[in-house]
């Protein structure tokens, strides 16, 4: 068994979508959140007594690209950023702070909300009644809305329909930044006098002597175990040059070595020189700006999640995740568009895909097959990479006979069938010697016919089912 290949050559576009992942337990769960109000959003504001006495005032109001929402008596008052609830306790203070009401009854309702609204695309048709999906923005009714009702109100999953994908925007994590340890003196406060990131007890033995006898008044015994201190000046004493290039810190690499690569050192700090280079752009900077990576993985977190179409139309309830605020769902069924079909074959011509997944033997059979004149191995398949144009040579003979393995044809294929020169011969001899009573040149042309092989004269096994040549050599 061959499995049927989706691309020719590495400059083909690989289907579905890279990096998308499986569902995970978290996408099932039900959230109940309340959604914060934001520009665009459509409010019924209901505020009794606000004009008239016993009479209860009633608008709909569309909050401004400002984020306020302009009412009147009470003039603009800020909304974004507010859930419904907080933006009716600042309606009731405002009309208090006003002096408008004293003890106003306030009700808001959220007729539309830009953040609680999912989007749904695609191509294909509904499974109903053969019309095209119905792609737009919707809103979310209920917290536990799943994908495969959302896909139902625009026209339902039919059999057309390969994968749907979600993409969805998660709230952003940041990376915290590594902290280094702190040395400490046996679990207690900081001692100064220990080197960074060493402690205490890390200190060689003489070193240990030498930290107990700081603070006990014997500054002779430290001089006498480590030396002196000849050479760091005291105040009196004036600073030689030799003096102040030993208290210059060493300098700090760039790069350290660990676990056998060379990584970033996070405790070097570059010169004025260097970082007055870096900010000054070079010619190469100025054609192609570099992106801070590290900032855009910081700030989003975007996730696409892929749910095979067979899966959910099983009823898998692992693919039938909740659809959150923010979701964007692609609908992918087969090619829609058209293929070509030219050469040695019955009906030459546009054919099209019909949202299902065409191969190159379903390619010929849809032309009503090879004519007498083809020459299987001589099969060129034209297709369109950008403004750029592949040619793939292709052996039918050995496709249809199961040696290589078949491949999806795509929207815009040109598919082209030769001949050789060889190719009248063959169909005149075959014309004499093969009679048929089914066409008046004597022969009805079968791909099987078109070569003096093995397919000519008897079926073709599988080679997965191919007994063994030497069955005895091997006990």
């Amino acid at each position: 068994m061959l499995e049927i290949r989706t691309s020719l050559t590495l400059e083909d576009t690989p289907p579905g979508i890279p990096g998308a992942i499986h569902p995970s337990p978290a996408d099932l769960a039900v959230n109940v959140v309340e959604y914060p109000i934001s520009a665009g959003d459509t409010l019924a504001v209901e505020i009794y007594e606000l004009r008239q006495r016993l009479v209860p005032f009633q608008t709909q109001a569309v909050v401004s690209t400002m984020g306020y929402v302009n009412l009147p008596v009470l003039g603009r008052v800020a909304a974004v950023g507010l859930t419904v609830p907080q933006f009716e306790a600042a309606l009731m203070e405002e009309l208090r702070r006003q002096s408008v009401l004293v003890n106003p009854e306030v009700t808001v309702n959220p007729l539309f909300l830009q953040k609680g609204t999912y989007s749904i695309f695609g191509v294909g048709v509904s499974a109903s009644n053969n019309a095209p999906l119905r792609a737009g923005t919707f809103p979310i009714r209920r917290p536990d809305l799943r994908v495969l009702e959302a896909i139902n109100l625009v026209g339902g999953l039919n059999e057309f329909v390969t994968e749907v994908y979600v993409f969805r925007n998660d709230e952003p994590v940041r990376a915290e930044p590594p902290v280094a340890p702190q040395p400490t003196n046996g679990g207690g406060a900081e001692d100064p006098a220990v080197s960074p990131g060493v402690g205490v007890l890390d200190q060689p033995e003489d070193d240990r002597e030498v930290m107990s006898l700081i603070g006990s008044g014997e500054e002779e015994l430290i001089d006498a175990v480590v030396g002196g201190n000849d050479d760091v000046p005291t105040e009196d004493e004036p600073v030689t040059e030799q003096a102040a290039e030993s208290l210059e810190p060493e300098p700090t690499d760039p790069f350290i070595f660990v676990d056998g690569e060379f990584v970033q050192n996070p405790a070097y700090e570059p010169s004025a020189a260097e970082v007055e280079s870096s900010a000054t752009p070079s010619s190469f900077d100025s054609v192609m700006p570099a992106v801070n990576w590290a900032r855009v993985a910081g700030e989003t977190s975007y996730r696409v999640i892929r749910i095979p179409a067979d899966l959910l139309r099983s009823g898998d309830p692992d693919m039938n995740i909740v659809v959150r605020a923010g979701d964007v769902i692609r609908i992918v069924s087969g090619e829609i568009g058209v293929y070509y079909v030219m050469g040695q074959v019955n009906r030459v011509g546009t054919f099209a895909f019909n949202a299902e997944p065409i191969t190159l033997k379903a390619a010929i059979a849809a032309a009503g097959g090879l004519s007498g004149l083809a020459w299987p191995d001589r099969c060129t398949v034209y297709r369109r990479v950008g403004q750029r144009e592949q040619m793939i040579q292709v052996d039918l003979d050995r496709i249809f006979a199961g040696k290589d393995p078949d491949f999806l044809i795509r929207r815009g294929d040109i598919v082209n069938v030769g001949t050789h020169p060889f190719a009248p011969f063959l169909q005149r001899i075959r014309a004499w010697t093969l009679p048929s009573p089914l066409n008046n040149v004597g022969y009805s042309f079968t791909y099987a016919r078109n070569y003096a092989d093995i397919d000519s004269y008897s079926a073709r096994l599988n080679p997965a089912n191919a007994p063994d040549r030497f069955p005895a050599l091997f006990p």
